[in-house]
């Protein structure tokens, strides 16, 4: 026999988190797809010690602070969909609703059992308090089952983005250099140490790429030459021991999906 669970109200804030997915791909292709990337490469003078060059680029500044508005309101629409999951189940299990139940996530398992639940047993004093249903769905869930790391989860860039945004500031929006180019000179190069991805970023700060080391230590003429693609980000400061999280505009389809897959395997307790 089945719950019959009245998702309607889930099904409302995901739809909605749908449009406003399609509002910030629309609106970021308007205001940033047609520029072309503006990072400029930059060379340090070749160490006369060691004969290492360091190279960075420089970030092209742009504020569209519309577009971490935009996902501020998805992220808000994701994490409603997620706390309204809890509300239906307080109702299936005959419990009252109050202002602490909410839909957990958390980075460790231990710390979960410890705070939330077992999958048969709620705590008491915990998020999912007097709930008899589902427990073992919300547990299957949580981001500490994700590998290698558990912050690539989706759940967790929810959970971080909607915190900022609720209580903080909004998403830092930026753009990450991407691509390749060639480097010339005229110099012997003997060595060469390049990033192949740019992970650790920054707004408005010089972005370290990588060195090359000439022996003996001098080169002439540097220069890049190619294309550089850009990655659009959103980026939440660290916070209460937490990291910063980048969260890439690619991603934002695929967050949406697994939070729809997450709703599914509820319809069916």
């Amino acid at each position: 026999m089945t719950l019959n669970l009245d998702l309607r109200s889930c099904d409302v804030k995901l739809a909605r988190a749908r449009e406003h997915a399609d509002a910030l791909k629309r609106e970021t292709e308007a205001h940033i797809g047609k520029q072309q990337a503006t990072h400029a490469v930059r060379f340090s003078e070749v160490d006369p010690q060691t004969g290492w060059c360091s190279i960075t680029l420089v970030p092209q500044k742009i504020e569209e602070p519309r577009l971490s508005a935009i996902l501020g309101d998805l992220i808000h629409n994701l994490r409603s969909t997620l706390d309204y999951v809890t509300t239906v189940l307080v109702t299936a299990s005959g419990a009252t609703l109050t202002t602490a139940h909410q839909f957990p996530i958390y980075l460790d398992r231990a710390r979960y059992l410890s705070k939330v639940a077992t999958k048969t047993e709620a705590r008491s004093d915990g998020p999912l308090r007097n709930i008899i249903h589902g427990l073992s769905v919300i547990e299957g869930w949580q981001p500490y089952y994700a590998k290698p790391d558990p912050r690539t989860d989706p759940l967790w860039a929810i959970h971080r983005f909607s915190n900022a945004d609720k209580h903080r500031e909004a998403a830092i929006f930026g753009m990450v250099p991407a691509g390749s180019f060639q480097i010339h000179f005229n110099g012997i190069k003997v060595e060469e140490d390049l990033v192949e991805e740019v992970e650790d970023w920054s707004p408005d700060k010089e972005i370290p790429i990588g060195r090359i080391r000439f022996d003996p230590p001098r080169a002439e003429n540097l220069r890049a030459e190619g294309n550089i693609g850009l990655n659009i980000l959103f980026v939440t400061p660290p916070w209460l021991g937490d990291d910063k999280l980048s969260f890439p505009l690619r991603a934002v389809p695929g967050v949406v999906e697994h939070v729809a897959k997450l709703l599914d395997s509820f319809r069916y307790l």
